[in-house]
Protein backbone atom coordinates (compact mmCIF):
# COMPACT_ATOMS: atom_id res chain seq x y z
CA UNK A 1 0.00 0.00 0.00
CA UNK A 2 1.13 3.52 -0.80
CA UNK A 3 0.00 6.71 0.95
CA UNK A 4 0.38 9.99 -0.93
CA UNK A 5 1.41 12.90 1.27
CA UNK A 6 1.68 16.54 0.34
CA UNK A 7 2.16 19.94 1.90
CA UNK A 8 3.15 23.54 1.28
CA UNK A 9 6.74 24.56 2.12
CA UNK A 10 7.79 28.24 2.01
CA UNK A 11 11.18 29.00 0.54
CA UNK A 12 13.99 29.62 3.00
CA UNK A 13 15.40 32.79 1.47
CA UNK A 14 16.13 36.34 2.54
CA UNK A 15 13.99 37.85 -0.23
CA UNK A 16 11.34 40.36 0.83
CA UNK A 17 8.69 38.57 -1.23
CA UNK A 18 9.02 34.96 -0.14
CA UNK A 19 7.75 32.26 -2.48
CA UNK A 20 6.98 28.63 -1.81
CA UNK A 21 5.95 25.38 -3.46
CA UNK A 22 3.70 22.40 -2.92
CA UNK A 23 5.45 19.03 -2.63
CA UNK A 24 4.16 15.47 -2.91
CA UNK A 25 5.88 12.43 -1.43
CA UNK A 26 4.83 8.81 -1.06
CA UNK A 27 5.04 6.55 1.99
CA UNK A 28 4.85 2.78 1.54
CA UNK A 29 4.34 -0.22 3.81
CA UNK A 30 7.51 -1.84 2.45
CA UNK A 31 10.72 -0.57 4.10
CA UNK A 32 13.43 0.42 1.66
CA UNK A 33 16.22 -0.51 4.03
CA UNK A 34 18.17 1.66 6.40
CA UNK A 35 20.38 4.24 4.76
CA UNK A 36 22.00 7.38 5.90
CA UNK A 37 22.94 10.58 4.13
CA UNK A 38 25.18 13.43 5.09
CA UNK A 39 22.23 15.81 5.27
CA UNK A 40 20.28 13.66 7.73
CA UNK A 41 18.38 10.42 8.16
CA UNK A 42 16.62 9.05 5.08
CA UNK A 43 13.01 7.98 5.62
CA UNK A 44 13.05 4.15 5.37
CA UNK A 45 9.54 3.83 3.91
CA UNK A 46 9.43 6.63 1.35
CA UNK A 47 9.77 6.23 -2.40
CA UNK A 48 13.14 7.43 -3.69
CA UNK A 49 13.39 9.55 -6.81
CA UNK A 50 13.43 6.64 -9.25
CA UNK A 51 10.53 4.80 -7.60
CA UNK A 52 8.65 8.08 -7.12
CA UNK A 53 8.99 8.94 -10.80
CA UNK A 54 7.61 5.52 -11.75
CA UNK A 55 4.71 5.88 -9.30
CA UNK A 56 3.77 9.32 -10.63
CA UNK A 57 3.66 8.15 -14.22
CA UNK A 58 2.03 4.74 -13.71
CA UNK A 59 -0.40 5.43 -10.85
CA UNK A 60 -1.22 9.13 -11.27
CA UNK A 61 -0.84 9.42 -15.02
CA UNK A 62 1.72 12.23 -15.04
CA UNK A 63 3.39 12.64 -18.40
CA UNK A 64 6.69 14.15 -19.41
CA UNK A 65 6.38 16.88 -22.05
CA UNK A 66 10.12 16.62 -22.66
CA UNK A 67 12.79 14.04 -21.76
CA UNK A 68 13.96 14.59 -18.19
CA UNK A 69 11.21 17.12 -17.40
CA UNK A 70 9.81 15.03 -14.54
CA UNK A 71 13.25 14.45 -13.02
CA UNK A 72 13.78 18.22 -12.80
CA UNK A 73 10.70 18.55 -10.59
CA UNK A 74 12.03 16.05 -8.03
CA UNK A 75 13.92 17.36 -5.03
CA UNK A 76 14.89 16.49 -1.48
CA UNK A 77 12.97 17.93 1.47
CA UNK A 78 12.78 17.16 5.18
CA UNK A 79 9.87 16.48 7.50
CA UNK A 80 9.62 16.55 11.28
CA UNK A 81 7.86 13.27 11.98
CA UNK A 82 7.01 11.31 15.14
CA UNK A 83 10.02 9.10 15.83
CA UNK A 84 10.39 6.18 18.20
CA UNK A 85 13.25 3.69 18.58
CA UNK A 86 15.25 5.50 15.93
CA UNK A 87 12.71 5.20 13.12
CA UNK A 88 9.71 7.23 11.95
CA UNK A 89 6.30 6.01 13.01
CA UNK A 90 4.04 4.98 10.12
CA UNK A 91 1.28 7.39 9.27
CA UNK A 92 -2.22 6.62 10.51
CA UNK A 93 -3.32 5.37 7.08
CA UNK A 94 -0.51 2.77 7.01
CA UNK A 95 -1.03 1.32 10.49
CA UNK A 96 -3.40 -1.38 9.25
CA UNK A 97 -0.85 -2.55 6.67
CA UNK A 98 2.30 -2.79 8.81
CA UNK A 99 3.26 -4.91 11.77
CA UNK A 100 3.76 -1.91 14.02
CA UNK A 101 1.73 -0.07 16.61
CA UNK A 102 1.31 3.62 17.01
CA UNK A 103 3.90 4.77 19.58
CA UNK A 104 2.60 6.20 22.82
CA UNK A 105 5.72 8.28 23.39
CA UNK A 106 7.78 9.79 20.60
CA UNK A 107 10.02 12.66 19.61
CA UNK A 108 9.93 14.79 16.48
CA UNK A 109 12.93 14.13 14.24
CA UNK A 110 13.89 15.34 10.78
CA UNK A 111 13.61 12.73 7.99
CA UNK A 112 14.81 13.13 4.42
CA UNK A 113 12.32 12.32 1.65
CA UNK A 114 12.25 12.64 -2.14
CA UNK A 115 9.49 14.99 -3.29
CA UNK A 116 7.72 16.01 -6.48
CA UNK A 117 7.15 19.75 -6.85
CA UNK A 118 3.63 20.47 -8.07
CA UNK A 119 3.33 23.23 -10.66
CA UNK A 120 -0.45 23.60 -11.08
CA UNK A 121 -1.69 23.03 -7.53
CA UNK A 122 -5.47 23.14 -7.97
CA UNK A 123 -5.56 21.05 -11.15
CA UNK A 124 -3.09 18.46 -9.82
CA UNK A 125 -4.83 18.02 -6.48
CA UNK A 126 -8.18 17.75 -8.28
CA UNK A 127 -6.83 15.00 -10.54
CA UNK A 128 -5.22 13.06 -7.68
CA UNK A 129 -8.38 13.30 -5.58
CA UNK A 130 -10.52 12.10 -8.50
CA UNK A 131 -8.23 9.13 -9.20
CA UNK A 132 -8.15 8.21 -5.50
CA UNK A 133 -11.96 8.14 -5.42
CA UNK A 134 -12.62 6.30 -8.65
CA UNK A 135 -9.53 4.48 -9.89
CA UNK A 136 -7.06 4.06 -7.04
CA UNK A 137 -4.63 1.19 -7.48
CA UNK A 138 -2.78 0.26 -4.29
CA UNK A 139 -2.73 3.80 -2.91
CA UNK A 140 -4.75 6.23 -0.84
CA UNK A 141 -4.44 9.84 0.24
CA UNK A 142 -2.90 10.93 3.51
CA UNK A 143 -4.71 13.25 5.90
CA UNK A 144 -2.30 16.05 5.01
CA UNK A 145 -2.99 15.87 1.27
CA UNK A 146 -6.74 15.65 1.88
CA UNK A 147 -6.53 18.74 4.06
CA UNK A 148 -4.71 20.76 1.39
CA UNK A 149 -7.13 19.57 -1.28
CA UNK A 150 -10.11 20.78 0.75
CA UNK A 151 -8.43 24.05 1.68
CA UNK A 152 -7.39 24.77 -1.93
CA UNK A 153 -11.01 24.24 -2.99
CA UNK A 154 -12.18 26.73 -0.36
CA UNK A 155 -9.64 29.34 -1.50
CA UNK A 156 -10.51 28.66 -5.13
CA UNK A 157 -14.14 29.52 -4.34
CA UNK A 158 -13.13 32.78 -2.66
CA UNK A 159 -10.94 33.78 -5.61
CA UNK A 160 -13.70 32.85 -8.07
CA UNK A 161 -15.95 35.37 -6.29
CA UNK A 162 -13.28 38.06 -6.85
CA UNK A 163 -12.85 38.67 -3.13
CA UNK A 164 -9.36 40.12 -3.53
CA UNK A 165 -7.77 43.45 -4.36
CA UNK A 166 -4.52 44.70 -5.89
CA UNK A 167 -2.03 45.46 -3.14
CA UNK A 168 1.31 47.15 -2.57
CA UNK A 169 3.99 45.96 -0.15
CA UNK A 170 6.30 48.56 1.39
CA UNK A 171 9.91 47.48 1.94
CA UNK A 172 12.33 49.71 3.81
CA UNK A 173 15.79 49.66 2.26
CA UNK A 174 18.62 49.87 4.79
CA UNK A 175 21.66 51.53 3.24
CA UNK A 176 24.90 49.59 3.81
CA UNK A 177 27.29 51.22 6.22
CA UNK A 178 30.09 53.18 4.60
CA UNK A 179 33.63 52.74 5.80
CA UNK A 180 34.82 56.31 6.30
CA UNK A 181 38.14 55.44 7.92
CA UNK A 182 41.34 55.97 5.88
CA UNK A 183 43.86 53.17 5.77
CA UNK A 184 46.97 53.66 7.82
CA UNK A 185 50.40 52.87 6.54
CA UNK A 186 49.20 52.89 2.95
CA UNK A 187 50.24 55.01 0.02
CA UNK A 188 48.84 58.50 -0.29
CA UNK A 189 47.25 57.70 -3.63
CA UNK A 190 45.43 54.73 -2.16
CA UNK A 191 44.12 56.81 0.74
CA UNK A 192 42.84 59.52 -1.56
CA UNK A 193 41.14 56.94 -3.74
CA UNK A 194 39.46 55.47 -0.68
CA UNK A 195 38.08 58.88 0.32
CA UNK A 196 36.88 59.58 -3.19
CA UNK A 197 35.20 56.17 -3.33
CA UNK A 198 33.51 56.79 0.00
CA UNK A 199 32.25 60.18 -1.23
CA UNK A 200 30.85 58.57 -4.36
CA UNK A 201 29.08 55.92 -2.31
CA UNK A 202 27.66 58.60 -0.01
CA UNK A 203 26.21 60.44 -3.00
CA UNK A 204 24.70 57.23 -4.35
CA UNK A 205 23.19 56.39 -0.97
CA UNK A 206 21.79 59.90 -0.67
CA UNK A 207 20.23 59.84 -4.13
CA UNK A 208 18.86 56.29 -3.98
CA UNK A 209 15.39 55.76 -2.44
CA UNK A 210 15.22 54.28 1.06
CA UNK A 211 12.23 52.11 0.20
CA UNK A 212 10.83 49.86 -2.49
CA UNK A 213 7.21 49.16 -3.40
CA UNK A 214 6.32 45.64 -4.52
CA UNK A 215 3.08 44.91 -6.41
CA UNK A 216 0.98 42.13 -4.91
CA UNK A 217 -2.54 40.79 -4.49
CA UNK A 218 -4.49 40.51 -1.25
CA UNK A 219 -7.45 38.34 -0.30
CA UNK A 220 -9.93 40.60 1.47
CA UNK A 221 -13.23 39.20 2.71
CA UNK A 222 -14.97 38.01 5.83
CA UNK A 223 -15.30 34.59 4.22
CA UNK A 224 -11.53 34.35 3.86
CA UNK A 225 -10.89 35.23 7.51
CA UNK A 226 -13.51 32.74 8.67
CA UNK A 227 -12.04 30.06 6.42
CA UNK A 228 -8.54 30.66 7.79
CA UNK A 229 -9.65 30.21 11.39
CA UNK A 230 -11.69 27.10 10.58
CA UNK A 231 -8.84 25.39 8.77
CA UNK A 232 -6.21 26.38 11.34
CA UNK A 233 -8.19 24.39 13.90
CA UNK A 234 -8.49 21.42 11.53
CA UNK A 235 -4.93 21.31 10.15
CA UNK A 236 -3.03 18.05 10.82
CA UNK A 237 0.36 18.61 12.41
CA UNK A 238 2.23 17.02 9.50
CA UNK A 239 1.01 19.84 7.23
CA UNK A 240 3.32 22.18 9.14
CA UNK A 241 6.25 19.74 9.29
CA UNK A 242 7.88 20.43 5.91
CA UNK A 243 11.41 21.86 5.92
CA UNK A 244 13.96 22.88 3.32
CA UNK A 245 16.89 21.90 5.51
CA UNK A 246 17.42 19.44 8.38
CA UNK A 247 18.93 22.31 10.36
CA UNK A 248 15.55 24.05 10.65
CA UNK A 249 13.94 23.36 13.99
CA UNK A 250 10.29 23.28 14.94
CA UNK A 251 6.98 23.08 13.15
CA UNK A 252 5.76 26.02 11.08
CA UNK A 253 3.05 28.27 12.49
CA UNK A 254 -0.26 27.14 11.03
CA UNK A 255 -2.00 30.45 10.35
CA UNK A 256 0.96 32.17 8.63
CA UNK A 257 1.46 28.98 6.60
CA UNK A 258 -2.14 29.04 5.36
CA UNK A 259 -1.96 32.74 4.54
CA UNK A 260 1.31 32.31 2.66
CA UNK A 261 -0.14 29.44 0.63
CA UNK A 262 -3.26 31.49 -0.14
CA UNK A 263 -1.33 34.58 -1.24
CA UNK A 264 1.01 32.58 -3.47
CA UNK A 265 -1.91 30.68 -5.00
CA UNK A 266 -3.74 33.96 -5.70
CA UNK A 267 -0.59 35.44 -7.25
CA UNK A 268 -0.15 32.44 -9.55
CA UNK A 269 -3.79 32.50 -10.65
CA UNK A 270 -3.87 36.24 -11.42
CA UNK A 271 -0.51 36.38 -13.17
CA UNK A 272 -1.30 33.20 -15.09
CA UNK A 273 -4.61 34.53 -16.45
CA UNK A 274 -4.46 35.60 -20.12
CA UNK A 275 -5.73 39.13 -20.79
CA UNK A 276 -6.55 40.93 -24.01
CA UNK A 277 -4.36 43.61 -25.54
CA UNK A 278 -7.14 46.15 -25.02
CA UNK A 279 -7.17 45.45 -21.28
CA UNK A 280 -3.37 45.74 -21.17
CA UNK A 281 -3.61 49.19 -22.78
CA UNK A 282 -6.14 50.29 -20.15
CA UNK A 283 -3.88 49.42 -17.22
CA UNK A 284 -0.58 50.42 -18.85
CA UNK A 285 1.78 52.55 -16.71
CA UNK A 286 -0.10 51.71 -13.50
CA UNK A 287 0.83 49.61 -10.48
CA UNK A 288 -1.99 47.30 -11.52
CA UNK A 289 -0.03 46.44 -14.68
CA UNK A 290 2.98 45.52 -12.56
CA UNK A 291 0.76 43.31 -10.42
CA UNK A 292 -0.60 41.46 -13.46
CA UNK A 293 2.78 41.23 -15.21
CA UNK A 294 5.47 41.26 -12.47
CA UNK A 295 7.92 39.47 -14.77
CA UNK A 296 7.88 42.20 -17.43
CA UNK A 297 10.47 45.00 -17.24
CA UNK A 298 9.26 48.45 -16.23
CA UNK A 299 9.87 50.82 -19.14
CA UNK A 300 9.39 54.10 -17.26
CA UNK A 301 10.33 54.27 -13.58
CA UNK A 302 8.45 56.86 -11.49
CA UNK A 303 10.34 59.12 -9.11
CA UNK A 304 10.56 58.07 -5.44
CA UNK A 305 8.29 60.98 -4.51
CA UNK A 306 5.58 59.93 -6.97
CA UNK A 307 5.94 56.28 -5.96
CA UNK A 308 5.48 57.12 -2.28
CA UNK A 309 2.51 59.35 -3.10
CA UNK A 310 0.84 56.53 -5.04
CA UNK A 311 1.48 54.17 -2.15
CA UNK A 312 -0.18 56.55 0.32
CA UNK A 313 -3.14 56.93 -2.03
CA UNK A 314 -3.45 53.16 -2.16
CA UNK A 315 -3.32 52.92 1.65
CA UNK A 316 -6.16 55.44 1.94
CA UNK A 317 -8.17 53.63 -0.74
CA UNK A 318 -7.67 50.29 0.99
CA UNK A 319 -8.71 51.70 4.36
CA UNK A 320 -11.88 53.22 2.89
CA UNK A 321 -12.62 50.07 0.92
CA UNK A 322 -12.14 47.84 3.96
CA UNK A 323 -14.33 50.08 6.11
CA UNK A 324 -17.08 50.14 3.50
CA UNK A 325 -16.73 46.42 2.90
CA UNK A 326 -17.13 45.47 6.56
CA UNK A 327 -19.76 48.01 7.67
CA UNK A 328 -22.24 48.03 4.78
CA UNK A 329 -25.03 45.56 4.14
CA UNK A 330 -23.82 44.69 0.66
CA UNK A 331 -20.76 43.45 -1.19
CA UNK A 332 -19.47 45.20 -4.30
CA UNK A 333 -18.60 42.74 -7.06
CA UNK A 334 -18.23 42.64 -10.81
CA UNK A 335 -18.93 40.30 -13.68
CA UNK A 336 -16.91 40.15 -16.89
CA UNK A 337 -19.07 39.55 -19.96
CA UNK A 338 -17.29 37.77 -22.76
CA UNK A 339 -17.14 39.54 -26.10
CA UNK A 340 -19.38 38.16 -28.85
CA UNK A 341 -17.75 36.30 -31.73
CA UNK A 342 -18.72 39.12 -34.09
CA UNK A 343 -16.85 41.74 -32.02
CA UNK A 344 -14.04 39.97 -30.16
CA UNK A 345 -12.72 43.16 -28.49
CA UNK A 346 -16.07 44.22 -27.03
CA UNK A 347 -15.68 42.82 -23.53
CA UNK A 348 -17.98 44.39 -20.92
CA UNK A 349 -17.46 44.80 -17.19
CA UNK A 350 -20.63 44.93 -15.07
CA UNK A 351 -20.51 46.23 -11.49
CA UNK A 352 -23.04 44.73 -9.10
CA UNK A 353 -23.94 44.74 -5.43
CA UNK A 354 -24.86 41.57 -3.54
CA UNK A 355 -26.81 41.58 -0.29
CA UNK A 356 -24.88 40.31 2.72
CA UNK A 357 -28.05 38.85 4.22
CA UNK A 358 -28.95 37.08 0.97
CA UNK A 359 -25.92 36.73 -1.37
CA UNK A 360 -28.22 35.43 -4.14
CA UNK A 361 -29.85 38.88 -4.28
CA UNK A 362 -27.81 40.96 -6.73
CA UNK A 363 -28.40 44.25 -8.51
CA UNK A 364 -26.59 45.69 -11.50
CA UNK A 365 -25.50 49.23 -10.60
CA UNK A 366 -26.25 50.33 -14.15
CA UNK A 367 -29.90 49.45 -13.50
CA UNK A 368 -29.95 51.23 -10.15
CA UNK A 369 -29.47 54.69 -11.64
CA UNK A 370 -32.62 54.32 -13.76
CA UNK A 371 -34.85 53.55 -10.78
CA UNK A 372 -37.27 56.14 -9.42
CA UNK A 373 -37.10 57.40 -5.84
CA UNK A 374 -39.56 54.85 -4.46
CA UNK A 375 -37.78 51.93 -6.12
CA UNK A 376 -34.41 53.13 -4.82
CA UNK A 377 -35.80 53.28 -1.29
CA UNK A 378 -36.94 49.67 -1.62
CA UNK A 379 -33.51 48.63 -2.91
CA UNK A 380 -31.74 50.36 -0.02
CA UNK A 381 -33.96 48.47 2.42
CA UNK A 382 -32.64 45.16 1.05
CA UNK A 383 -29.00 46.15 0.60
CA UNK A 384 -28.52 48.47 3.60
Amino acid sequence: MHVIHGTWIPEDTHEFIQKGAFYLWVETDTPMGESRSRAGTVHPRHLGQSALSTFLTEKLGLREFAPGALARTLSTKYFLLPTSAGKPAPCFELLRYVDEEEPIEFDLASWQVSCYQVTDIIATLNDIHFIALHAAEDFQLGADLLFWYQYSQAIKGIIAKDQYIPAQKYQEIVSPSINRGATTGGKRGATATGKQGATTREKRAKNSPSFEIHPAWELLSDTYETTIQRYVAAMPGVCAAGLNSPDEAGLLDKEPLLRHFSECLLHDIVTGTPFTGKFDDQIANTFLYRGVYPYRPVLSQASPEDTLKDYKHWLAWRANFTRAHTETGFTLCFRLEEAPSTDIDNWRLHFLVASRRDPSLKLNLDDYWYLDAQARTEVIRHFG
